[in-house]
C-alpha cells in the first residue's frame, strides 16, 4: 500500500506532529509511506524516518497550475492508492487532482475549527472538496458538527478519530512543590496568553514562588511582550520562541492552557503523557478528552481570577496533583497512543480501499 500524506504548511496546530508520526509508524509496518508540503520543508525532515519520502511541492500560488502538476505527475508516478490531506489548503487543492492521477482513496484530517474561512473557503468545500473525499476525520465531535452545518459534509461522510501522541516519554515527579509552569503553543489570539499571563500576576502578587514560561512563536508576541512588561512580570514570565516539546515538558511541574477557542490541542495529550498536572479552559474538544476532577482541572475561559484560582489549587495540593498526573497518564496510553491511533487509520484505509477496489 503507498500512503502519501499532503500538508499545506507546517507548524499549523500540531497537525505536522500527526502526519510524521502517522508516516513513520505505516512505514515501520512495511508500507511506502510518502509527506508532500506544499512550501518548504526545511528541518522536517530530522522529524521522519529514512523510509519516509519527503517531497517539497514547492507550490506558489502565481504559478498555480505549475504546482499542481507537480502534484499530479509526483502521485502518478510513485503510484499512491490513498492519498491523507490535512487542513483545508491541502485538500482543495488536492482532491481533483488525486482523482485525475487515479488515486484510489482520498480522506483529510479535519484538525481545527477554521473560523477564518470566508463564503467561498465553505463554497469551495462543498463543490471541489466534498464529491471528491471519501472520507473526512475529524479530530473531535466539536470539529465535526462545523464541517456538518458550514461546510455541508454529510454526516455518515465524517467520522472522528483522535490525535495520537508519544508515550514513550519521561514521566513527572509530581510529588515535588509546583514551580515551573508552561504552556506550548501558538502566539495566536485563540490562546488567549493574556488571561494566563494575568493569572500567573495574581500568584506572584499573591507571594507564590512561581515563574511562567510560554513557549511557541506567532503574530501576537509583541502584544504579549508589552502586556508582560506592563503588569512588571519580566522575572518571572519567559518567551523563549519554539521549543522541543518533549524538553520543555520534562522541564516544567504544571502545564496549563488558556485558550478560548480549540480542537483537541496536541500540547494537551503531549502533557498527559508526561503525567503533568494540567489545569485547561473547558472549550472546543478538550472536555472530550479530559473530565474536570479526573485527568485536569477545568474552568470556563477568558477569566484571569478563576484561572488562577484553580491553578492555585494544584499548586497547594500534592495529593490532587499526583492524582490527575496519573489518571492522565493512563488515559492518554490507553486511548490516544501512537499504535492505539494507528491501528484505527489502518482499518480506515483497508475498509476504503476494499469499498472502492
Amino acid at each position: 500500500m503507498n500512503i502519501a500524506h499532503f500538508i499545506g504548511s507546517l507548524h499549523v496546530g500540531g497537525a505536522e506532529n500527526q502526519v510524521a508520526l502517522l508516516a513513520n509508524g505505516f512505514s515501520g509496518k512495511g508500507y511506502e509511506c510518502h509527506v508532500i508540503v506544499m512550501h518548504s520543508a526545511a528541518g522536517y525532515d530530522k522529524d521522519l524516518t529514512p523510509a519516509v519520502n519527503l517531497y517539497n511541492l514547492d507550490y506558489r500560488t502565481r504559478y498555480a497550475p505549475l504546482g499542481l502538476y507537480r502534484l499530479y505527475k509526483y502521485l502518478k508516478t510513485n503510484r499512491i492508492e490513498i492519498l491523507h490531506c490535512h487542513m483545508y489548503h491541502a485538500i482543495v487543492k488536492a482532491a481533483i487532482i488525486a482523482r485525475i492521477a487515479g488515486v484510489r482513496v482520498v480522506v483529510t484530517s479535519e484538525h481545527g475549527k477554521n473560523p477564518w474561512k470566508k463564503w467561498y473557503h465553505h463554497l469551495a468545500e462543498k463543490y471541489l472538496v466534498n464529491p471528491f473525499v471519501n472520507k473526512r476525520v475529524a479530530v473531535s465531535e466539536d470539529i465535526r458538527q462545523i464541517r456538518i452545518h458550514n461546510d455541508g459534509v454529510k454526516p455518515s461522510n465524517i467520522i472522528v478519530m483522535p490525535n495520537s501522541v508519544n508515550t514513550n516519554v519521561k514521566l513527572s515527579d509530581n510529588a515535588h512543590e509546583i514551580v515551573n509552569i508552561g504552556t506550548l503553543g501558538r502566539l495566536v489570539d485563540a490562546k488567549d496568553f493574556p488571561v494566563l499571563i494575568k493569572a500567573v500576576k495574581i500568584l506572584v502578587e499573591e507571594k507564590y514562588k512561581i515563574s511562567l514560561t510560554i513557549a511557541g512563536e506567532g503574530d501576537q508576541r509583541s502584544v504579549l511582550e508589552g502586556l508582560i512588561d506592563r503588569t512588571g512580570m519580566g522575572d518571572y514570565i519567559k518567551l523563549p520562541g519554539i521549543q522541543p516539546a518533549t524538553e520543555f515538558l520534562e522541564s516544567i511541574d504544571m502545564f496549563v492552557m488558556s485558550s478560548k477557542r480549540e480542537g483537541v490541542p496536541v500540547s494537551l495529550l503531549e502533557a498527559m503523557a508526561h503525567g503533568l498536572p494540567i489545569v485547561t479552559t473547558n472549550v472546543g474538544g478538550i472536555p472530550e478528552v479530559v473530565s474536570d476532577g479526573k485527568e485536569a482541572l477545568l474552568c470556563e475561559p477568558g477569566d484571569p481570577a478563576l484561572l488562577a484560582r484553580v491553578m492555585r489549587r494544584i499548586i497547594d495540593n500534592k495529593s490532587l496533583r499526583i492524582e490527575l498526573g496519573n489518571a492522565a497518564r493512563t488515559k492518554v496510553v490507553e486511548h490516544y497512543s501512537e499504535s492505539s491511533v494507528a491501528e484505527q487509520w489502518e482499518g480506515l484505509y483497508r475498509d476504503l480501499l476494499v469499498g472502492n477496489g
